[in-house]
């Protein structure tokens, strides 16, 4: 009687562990240990605190009307991009948790009015999160203020903002919004927490329903707003002062791997323990290693995208592992670890023909049922974080084009929903269109076949060919009744090195925010940007130059935004001026991004070509002051004056320093500072001073100098005036 052993689960192929099992009366090792890794529900059931516990909470006073978005995902756990991109509305929710960069709406949570002034809570993503990069409301960008202000046109007014935007990271720890306790404390309590969950609190001001400012602020109704959010914190185990049991010490990575190891413990069922990091470090440092590509380098295995908790846990890893080319194994000690393909992997067995005792082998798919023309899609940055197909003409190895004649187009679609880069997901994508199109076969072996125990890759030698073939491995198939082995195998292809000019095709091109449709020219990017430290008092100013498009504009918007570990922060607003903009900050020393665009009331052009550079100060020697108006008067009544209004024109002008010297006779004396003022390029400032000399006989000379400083105190050229004061007497 033949028995069945569960032997080679860890080695399975997540395709081949389907194929044909209902056709071979060899019983299969199907039930792969990752496969049942991949598809637990657990945490369904164990997770407190999910934006479906805070919706059952916090949607009162039937302020929402369902919309559920489980309805509209993907069958996996995978979030659909485009619905990611909505906020909706529903009495209960799936947990939606984001891994990278993501751009997400999120669940209307609570939304009500006093009549006037409109409130609304948007959970985003499971926190914590990172940061947030960039805000939209009604689909168009605009900046967010520290204090919560959008300051973009058509929310900017006077002293504030028709529109506060307030967030939360979902630390755990957060508190009740105390707006919405104030406003409301029959329907949201201190109890309204809303813990764990990434979420912002907008308040949305009224203008009045008689102002037109009201129709072009609310037309449509209160506008929906997006992030674009750096997710979910994960472990690193490369970090020494990282505690894989506590998410506190965790940090933002776009690491294909710590990602999908992220992913499968936040299934309570596997604990740290059940890991084997020292051989997960050795994969992340290698996703981690830069790579060519068409326009530069890049790292090799990056992760972005969202996926829904409740969602199919084995397709929602396979999309990951798909998306960063990888696989999930399994050590002898049953430690659990993630390995990247590689074009050319390392046989870990070989069988010669001593070993197998048959070889049954197959050509690969028939011409006319093989793919021919390979397709790929990837969740693009470029396109607002969506799926975009990536056009793959005069790309050699994506399309066999006397196939195509032959017999047709036969299509291979590869869909990576959680691959942010063009460059890899073709380099993951010819991979898997050379390996649907080759050999497979099936080695029958005796009892020595056990030794491909857990491996996935080997060596087969062709009989009497003496041909070596590179193979990846499927389940094998024991027989204990005949004492046989079969191991199913699929020819590896045989890849040339990856070469970026030949074998990438563009990504597709970037698109601006469509909403804005304008007449208005783009401006060019800001042409400079420099550090001011007043000499007056210290105070630190960041400056950006520009020139603006010679047409009629009312207002112009310049946001910046720095740098922090070599990630960007929100974008902040700036203090707007005919050719340049400031902002009280200090970023010397950090990378800055910084742009422009212009609004013709609430009509605005696209925001111009970012500007990317470090920030330091300029201490070049400014010109002579200009002089607005004034000079000196007197002399001969016995007192000097000056009185002028002056003004300094170049960005790195700091201060305007007012120094004196007298000569009484016997040769001038050395200058003294009678006054000194900070200064902004183009920006009037008033200098006053006098000196007496009542003696008529004696002639004293009295010499004025206005000098623009820089922030290092480096003097311009001067502005001088001279003056000759004595007390002429009365004729």
């Amino acid at each position: 009687m033949k028995s069945v052993k569960l032997l080679f689960a860890s080695g399975t192929s997540f395709v081949a562990m389907t194929a044909d099992a209902h056709a071979d009366p060899i019983s299969l090792i199907a039930t792969a240990i990752h496969g049942f890794l991949l598809s637990s529900t657990a945490i369904a059931a164990a997770a407190t605190g999910t934006i479906a516990t805070i919706a059952a909470n916090a949607i009162v006073g039937g302020a929402l009307i369902g919309l559920s978005m489980l309805g509209r995902q993907r069958p996996t756990g995978t979030v659909k991009a485009a619905d990611a991109k909505n906020t909706f509305e529903t009495g209960e929710s799936s947990v939606i948790e984001g891994l990278g960069r993501v751009r997400v709406g999120g669940l209307k949570a609570f939304g009500n009015t006093d009549g006037s002034t409109r409130w609304r809570l948007v959970c985003r993503l499971q926190g914590p999160i990172d940061a947030v990069e960039a805000y939209f409301v009604g689909g168009r960008e605009v900046t967010v203020d520290p204090g919560g202000n959008v300051s973009s046109p058509p929310w900017a007014r006077s002293g504030g903002s028709w529109l506060k935007w307030q967030d939360k990271k979902g630390t755990g720890a957060e508190t009740a919004w105390s707006d919405l306790v104030t406003a409301f404390p029959s329907l949201w309590t201190s109890a309204h927490r809303v813990r764990g969950i990434a979420q912002s609190m907008l308040t949305y001001f009224n203008p009045g329903l008689m102002e037109s400012k009201y129709l072009s602020l609310y037309q449509g109704g209160v506008p929906d707003t997006e992030q674009v959010i750096r997710a979910s914190l994960v472990y690193d185990p490369r970090d020494e002062d990282q505690d894989p049991d506590s998410p506190a010490t965790w940090k933002w990575s776009e690491n294909g791997i710590l990602g999908a190891a992220h992913v499968l413990r936040r299934d309570p069922a596997f604990t740290s323990d059940r890991f084997d990091w020292p051989l997960i470090v050795t994969q992340a440092v290698k996703a981690d290693v830069n790579v060519a590509t068409k326009t530069g380098t890049e790292k090799r295995a990056r992760i972005g995208g969202m996926w829904a908790w409740e969602g199919a846990r084995r397709e929602t890893m396979q999309d990951i592992l798909d998306s960063i080319g990888a696989e999930v194994r399994m050590t002898a000690a049953g430690k659990i670890w993630f390995e990247l393909i590689d074009d050319d992997p390392s046989p870990e067995i070989s069988f010669g023909p001593m070993d197998a005792v048959d070889l049954d082998w197959a050509s690969g798919p028939e011409a006319v049922e093989r793919p021919n023309i390979c397709r790929v899609s990837y969740y693009s940055p470029e396109r607002n974080y969506e799926m975009a197909d990536i056009d793959m003409t005069g790309i050699a190895w994506a399309r066999i084009d006397d196939e195509v004649t032959r017999y047709g187009p036969k299509y291979y679609d590869v869909e990576l929903p959680f691959c942010p880069s063009a460059s890899q997901a073709q380099r993951i994508s010819r991979r898997r269109f050379g390996l649907v199109r080759g050999d497979t076969g099936v080695a029958s072996t005796n009892m020595a076949g056990l030794a491909a125990w857990g491996g996935y890759y080997g060596e087969v030698e062709l009989p009497d060919l003496g041909v070596v073939e590179k193979v990846r491995f499927s389940p094998p198939r024991v027989d204990d009744g005949r004492g046989m082995v079969e191991i199913p195998f699929a020819v590896w292809p045989t890849l040339p090195a990856w070469n970026p000019a030949t074998d990438e095709a563009d990504a597709p091109e970037p698109i601006p925010e469509m909403q804005y449709e304008s007449s208005l020219p783009t401006p060019d990017a800001p042409t400079s940007v420099l550090q001011i430290t007043y000499p007056v008092g210290g105070a630190k100013e960041c400056r950006i130059a520009y020139a603006l498009p010679a047409v009629s504009y009312t207002s112009a918007e310049a946001t910046i935004r720095s740098y922090t570990g070599g990630l960007p922060d929100s974008w902040q607003g700036m203090n707007e001026q005919s050719t340049f903009a400031y902002i009280s900050d200090d970023f010397e020393g950090m990378d800055v991004d910084a742009r422009v665009r212009i609004f013709s009331g609430d009509d605005a052009s696209y925001f111009s070509e970012i500007l990317h550079a470090a920030v330091a100060e300029s201490n070049a020697p400014c010109g002579q002051p200009s002089v607005v108006s004034g000079g000196t008067s007197g002399g001969s009544t016995g007192v000097g004056n000056l009185n002028i209004v002056v003004e300094a024109s170049q960005l790195r002008a700091a201060s305007i320093k007012l120094q004196r010297r007298i000569d009484t006779g016997s040769g001038f004396g050395s200058w003294s500072t009678r006054d000194e003022q900070n200064v902004r390029p183009g920006q009037e400032r008033t200098f006053t001073d006098s000196y007496s000399n009542l003696s008529e006989f004696t002639h004293h000379t009295v010499e004025w100098q206005l000098i623009t400083m820089t922030s290092g105190g480096v003097e311009g050229t001067p502005r001088t005036y001279s003056v000759e004061v004595w007390d002429q007497p009365d004729t």
